[in-house]
């Protein structure tokens, strides 16, 4: 028996040295938005979570090469020295996709895997992470709707008014696939009503030049003319929306039927301290850990030679999260698969300071604690 001990010791030791012989460290550049943007961050953080659980699933490495500018030439500047420098794979999300077109196409001559997330590079075959836009949009108009019905009656859009739709780049697939959403809810009332107009303004998810834009129409149309804010994100709706109101005392309470109902998406902490002050009534939910995990998940996948997962097979056993499923689309935009996390209601699928939340998460994560939703 101890011979056989000893052997099957000698035999383990090995295994494990094959283990750590096989297992690679790999390099990859992350190229995203600005270093303090909180989405963003909270897909870092999924990043990270999925790097670690592949370290301790598989005994490869992730070293992350990083770098964050809202500026399409600094990204490409910033990917191209990465890509000089070498590296084994990349996760980009673009702040203006067509520009980053060349350099994706030569990152993959060299056989080097590309994962794009939240906005795709148009006429280049990717692997692409990000979560289901258009119904994030549409739930947002939904929301819209109905607290108007309860706040004015069913009646409302027969008196006429306007809606403020504020986009952040009219040419990135989620703007796009965001406003369609909440263009399928609020066009037909506007074609039915022709007192109903909705005023639309790229604002580039900035706070300051949404709230000029909601200033500006408000001095236009009349504040009595607002319907409601359709907000392509969560910056634009409280840095933009909320202090406007605020300024021309236009920030009613909640169940007041004079509060003009303001739908944002995103999900960032900022926005649950808004909801949890009444200002704002709907968050549709852009899982950013989610975002994050699967994103690394499949980088990880490609830079090991393995072929992508099927739908039904992206998750983990045990694996449950709420935004599941992940859907495996083929749309023809990107000449490869999309894998679609799911937009989620807060509130509704979830409270404002529902721990599950990615931001909520986020700020245990740092803190320690929960966020401060106090009023």
């Amino acid at each position: 028996m101890r011979g056989f001990l000893k052997g099957l010791t000698a035999v383990s030791a090995l295994c494990l040295m094959a283990g750590a012989v096989s297992a690679k460290d790999y390099k990859v550049a992350v190229i995203r938005w600005e270093p303090n943007d909180i989405y963003f961050n909270g897909v870092a953080l999924g990043q990270q979570q999925e790097a670690k659980r592949i370290q301790t699933a598989t005994g490869d490495t992730i070293t992350f090469n990083v770098f964050g500018a809202n500026d399409a030439g600094q990204q490409l500047k910033a990917l191209q020295a990465q890509f000089d420098s070498g590296v084994d794979g990349v996760l980009l999300t673009p702040w203006r996709g067509e520009a980053m077109r060349s350099i994706v196409k030569q990152l993959q001559e060299a056989n080097i895997p590309v994962v794009t997330t939240n906005a795709w590079v148009p006429g280049v075959k990717q692997t692409f992470v990000a979560f289901d836009n258009e119904t994030a949009g549409r739930l947002g108009g939904e929301a819209l709707v109905k607290r108007l019905d309860t706040l004015r009656g069913e009646g409302w859009a027969e008196k006429g008014g306007v809606f403020i739709e504020l986009r952040c780049i009219i040419t990135a697939s989620f703007d796009i696939a965001r406003h369609t959403g909440y263009r399928s809810v609020l066009d037909p009332i506007a074609a039915k009503y022709p007192g109903v107009k909705i005023v639309e303004q790229e604002a580039g998810c900035d706070g300051g030049k949404a709230r000029k834009v909601v200033d500006d129409v408000i001095s236009r149309e009349g504040a009595d003319k607002i319907l409601g804010i359709a907000s392509i994100d969560g910056t634009m709706g409280i840095g933009g929306a909320v202090p406007a109101f605020k300024a021309q005392d236009l920030l009613f309470p909640i169940d007041d039927p004079k509060h003009i109902p303001v739908a944002t998406i995103d999900g960032t902490v900022p926005e649950f301290q808004s909801m949890a002050r009444g200002e704002i009534d709907h968050i549709s939910v852009q899982p950013a850990t989610g975002e994050g995990i699967i994103s690394m998940r499949m980088l990880h996948t490609l830079m090991s030679g393995n072929a992508l997962p099927e739908e039904g097979k992206v998750l983990l056993d045990g694996e449950d999260p709420v935004w599941a499923p992940v859907k495996v689309l083929k749309p023809d935009a990107i000449e490869g698969s999309w894998y679609q996390t799911q937009a989620y209601s807060v509130p509704g699928d979830a409270n404002y300071d529902d721990p599950h939340n990615w931001a909520n998460e986020m700020t245990v994560e740092q803190t320690g604690k929960m966020p401060d939703f106090g009023k």
